[in-house]
This record gives C-alpha cells, sequence and structure tokens, in this order.
C-alpha cells in the first residue's frame, strides 16, 4: 500500500496530460444539475408550504367555528398576503440544516426537518407576540400550519427526491476503495437507499481481482488498484470517494486521504468502529496535538431517558390499546372457536436485568405444539438444521392453526403485549422477548440486550425478521441498545407499520 500511495500524487499529472477520456459517469461534470436539484427542492418546499397554508386555513374557517365558539367565522384581512415571510423564515431554517445539499437518509433528513420546521415556526410566533401582530396574523392557523408540516414536508421531500433520483438530478456519482466485506456493505447500503442519491460508480482496491464485485446479485465494476486512483478519477470525472479499508493502518489512512483530497470535493471515511454506539456520538478533537476523538454516551444509563421512554410507552401504548380492544376482542374469539384451547398464550420470557415475566400472545398453535414439533423434525433432517439456525421453522409449520397462521403473517398475534407494556415489563420498541432457554446462547450480547425492556418492534423486526440468523439478531438489537435515542423509537414504529403490510419475513 506505501508504495500505491507514493505513486499517486505524481501520476495525477501523468493522467490529465495521457489519460484517455473515456464517457464520464452519469451525473458528473454538470454542476448545473446540482442546482437543479436545489431548486427543484425548494419549489417543492414553497408548494407544500403554500398547501399547508391553504389547508389551515379551511380548517380555521369552515371546522373549527363548528366545535367551539371562540373561533369566529372571520379572519384577520390580508392574512394571505402575510404568509409569504413565515415561509421565507421556514425555508430560511431548513437551509441552516443543510438540507438542500447535505445527503441524509430519510429518517435523518426528516428528525433535522422537524428541528428546522420547529425553529422557524418558534420565530414565528415569537415575532407575532414582539410586534403585536396577533391581530393581523390568525395564531391558530400558524400552529396548524406548525403541526400539518410535521407530516405533509417529510413526505412531500421525500416524492421530490424520489421523482429527481429517478431522473438522475438528486445523484451524486461515487466510487468506494476497498471491496473486503466493509466495501461491500457500504455498497450495499447505497444501493438499498435511493433517497440518499449515491450513484456507485465502482470499486478500487488492490486485492488482485478483476471480476467484478456481486452485491445484492448485481455486477458492480472493479474499476483498477489504489495505484492507479488518478486515472481513474480523471476518467470518471467522480468527486466524491468513499475509503472502505478499515484494516488499514492510521498512518496510510492518513496518507491516502491528503493524497486524493485535491483531486475530490468530498471523502467518506469509514473507521473501524463496528459496535460502537455512534447515534448521539461527537466528534471532538484536541487542538495542539491535531488529535480526533469519537465520544460516546450509553443513553440508557440515564434516568431522565428511562423515564421519557416510559412515558413514551405509556401514552402511546394506552391510545394504541383503546383504538385496538374491539379487534383484540374480535381476534379473541376467532382463536377459540379455531381449535382448543385458550385465546392467550403466556409463555416466560427474559425482561430488564434479566428478571422474568408472561409475556402475553394470541395462541398461534395447537396446544399439543411440543409433541408436533418433537416429530416433524424426526422426520425433516433439513427443517432441524434450519431450526438449530434460526430457531424458527421457514414455511409450512405443522404446529401453527389456521387463524395462526393469518395472525403471524400481519403479526397481529403480539397485540396483547400491550398489556406487557402497560404493566412496565415490555415496551413498544425493543430487542425481541427472549425465551430462559436461550439466555445461555446470547454470550457477550446478554449483558447490553438485557439493559431495556425487550419490545413489541424494534431493529430486527424492520430489518428481516426472521431472514436473520441467531447471531445476526443479537447483534442487530445489541447495536439498538447501545444507540437508543426516543427518535429510533419513533422512526421504528413508523417503519413497522410499512414492514407488516409487505409481510416480509413473517411466518
Amino acid at each position: 500500500m506505501n508504495h500505491a500511495l507514493d505513486k499517486i500524487e505524481t501520476d495525477f499529472d501523468t493522467a490529465r496530460q495521457n489519460a484517455p477520456r473515456t464517457k464520464p459517469a452519469i451525473g458528473t461534470n454538470r454542476p448545473w444539475l446540482k442546482t437543479l436539484a436545489v431548486f427543484g427542492m425548494l419549489i417543492t418546499d414553497i408548494a407544500t408550504l403554500l398547501l399547508i397554508f391553504w389547508i389551515s386555513l379551511q380548517i380555521r374557517l369552515y371546522i373549527l367555528p363548528r366545535f367551539a365558539d371562540i373561533f369566529p367565522a372571520q379572519i384577520p384581512p390580508d392574512l394571505s398576503a402575510k404568509v409569504w415571510w413565515v415561509i421565507l423564515i421556514t425555508i430560511i431554517c431548513i437551509a441552516y440544516e443543510k438540507l438542500y445539499t447535505r445527503r441524509l437518509t430519510f429518517w435523518r433528513e426528516t428528525k433535522r426537518l422537524i428541528a428546522a420546521v420547529s425553529l422557524a415556526f418558534l420565530l414565528m410566533l415569537a415575532a407575532v407576540s414582539l410586534t403585536k401582530m396577533g391581530g393581523e396574523v390568525s395564531r391558530t392557523v400558524v400552529v396548524t400550519a406548525y403541526g400539518l408540516s410535521l407530516i405533509i414536508l417529510p413526505i412531500s421531500r421525500y416524492a421530490a427526491k424520489t421523482l429527481l433520483a429517478r431522473l438522475k438530478i438528486w445523484h451524486e456519482p461515487v466510487i468506494i476503495i476497498g471491496s473486503d466485506p466493509v466495501g461491500r456493505e457500504v455498497a450495499q447500503a447505497l444501493i438499498k437507499d435511493r433517497y440518499v442519491g449515491y450513484a456507485l460508480v465502482g470499486f478500487v482496491d488492490n486485492n488482485g481481482q478483476h471480476a467484478p464485485v456481486m452485491v445484492n446479485g448485481r455486477e458492480i465494476p472493479l474499476l483498477g488498484q489504489v495505484q492507479d486512483i488518478a486515472q481513474i478519477l480523471h476518467q470518471t470525472r467522480v468527486k466524491t470517494a468513499i475509503i472502505a479499508i478499515p484494516h488499514l493502518p492510521g498512518g496510510e489512512l492518513v496518507k491516502l486521504n491528503n493524497s486524493l483530497q485535491p483531486y475530490l470535493r468530498s471523502i467518506l471515511i469509514v473507521p473501524d468502529l463496528l459496535g460502537i454506539p455512534v447515534i448521539g456520538g461527537e466528534v471532538d478533537y484536541f487542538f495542539d496535538e491535531q488529535i480526533l476523538a469519537f465520544r460516546t454516551r450509553n443513553n440508557l444509563a440515564s434516568r431522565i431517558n428511562i423515564i421519557a421512554k416510559r412515558l413514551f410507552d405509556i401514552s402511546v401504548g394506552s391510545i394504541m390499546l383503546l383504538v385496538m380492544l374491539p379487534l383484540i376482542i374480535g381476534l379473541a374469539l376467532a382463536v377459540r372457536l379455531d381449535s382448543k384451547g385458550t385465546a392467550l398464550y403466556m409463555g416466560r420470557r427474559i425482561g430488564r436485568h434479566g428478571r422474568e415475566f408472561r409475556c402475553y400472545k394470541f395462541r398461534t398453535m395447537f396446544m399439543n405444539n411440543d409433541e408436533i414439533l418433537e416429530e416433524f423434525l424426526h422426520d425433516n433432517p433439513e427443517a432441524l438444521e434450519e431450526w438449530q439456525v434460526y430457531a424458527k421453522i421457514k414455511g409450512d409449520d405443522p404446529r401453527v392453526t389456521r387463524v395462526g397462521k393469518w395472525l403471524r403473517k400481519f403479526s397481529l398475534d403480539e397485540l396483547p403485549q400491550l398489556i406487557n407494556v402497560l404493566k412496565g415489563e415490555m415496551s413498544l420498541v425493543g430487542a425481541r422477548p427472549y425465551l430462559p432457554r436461550e439466555k445461555e446462547n446470547m454470550g457477550v450480547y446478554v449483558d447490553t440486550i438485557l439493559l431495556a425492556n425487550p419490545g413489541i418492534t424494534g431493529l430486527w423486526q424492520v430489518s428481516g425478521r426472521n431472514e436473520i440468523d441467531f447471531a445476526g439478531r443479537l447483534k442487530m438489537e445489541a447495536w439498538y441498545v447501545r444507540n437508543w435515542s426516543m427518535w429510533l423509537d419513533i422512526s421504528l414504529l413508523f417503519r413497522t407499520v410499512g414492514v407488516v403490510l409487505s409481510r416480509k419475513g413473517a411466518y
């Protein structure tokens, strides 16, 4: 690698003079596309905000007066003409969060968008109060618009970015330096999440291979070796690179980065920090020594965070239980009529700090399911191997009743766990509730996972569920506990809805 690094800088001048001009990667060397992308998102936000204020105005004029006399049937004159400054403040706050140029995943961007919109509306209300404009601006319209913005703005931006990505406008070509497992994981993430807008051109690596790299069944070209990076960048005109070589010694990584930096607009470095909490972490540095430090926190060690999570569970869980109570009663009757036995299954599970509790679920199996399982595994060696890896039977499970199959398909068998949530034994979001006999198989992850209550849904459920083996599930759920945040819980709840509707990994 040292020889390759020494060769890079001198090769750039040679590459400029001698490298043949090949067709550039899609979207490169066209800076006007970035301007067009910003303009497209800006117009989308303005149009969405105008729509939001129009809806808020209709609610204020025609809906609220029917429910309360405190809302007269008229509004301040020329209110519509004063909306422009409200929209201007909102756009400035969104731009301040760099949401027109920065590439973030949907949920990370939504978090920043909510912060920007909240700041904008606080500034509006403060301006109305300080300038005594209460008689000219309807605070009801402003507050209603704020509530609608939290829902409609993220949806409109998602639609706009998806369209711009398909039109190759929200589009940043990128190369990955390193095609080992870490590099392939980065590629898989880029391909999966088009919302971020990175278009993978290819890999650069010194692995001695020349064949394309397979990622999710897709062939990604291997453009060359690290010592050829000058020619590769000159030919493709790519301005963004991701260095994904975690095993590279620190000195060589610094040298590689410094060699590339003058010729690239942006470099992302993937360090060897797998498993370390990153959500809520902070990058710090010591000025004199030029030392970089990454500060991590154990969020669930904070009593305030534990109380906040518990209050969230009680409030949202109570609403969900009240709304779904008729459905729960109907499903209980269906289970009883379908097969002999009780409607609820109350199995022992491991809770926070290893305390056991009775976990409520609708019964989806026959009462003699243990005998059925033993006989089935004895007669089906392939199913036995599958059981040993996943602790599940994929496909047709002979233990499951007719109603049980339907309940599992839509994850409705877990609705009674809302009772566990209100009792404080479970959380709406958390790790899977493990069986007591599984504790010894949880290895080094057991102490981390048991720091928090198990959840009805969680990262495992929205990331593949039964398609992920037991070891992968443990890593994923330990990562959730280490990286917990309230926003992570909220995003996982919303993502669960999509997973349940798609029925991915449910059996």
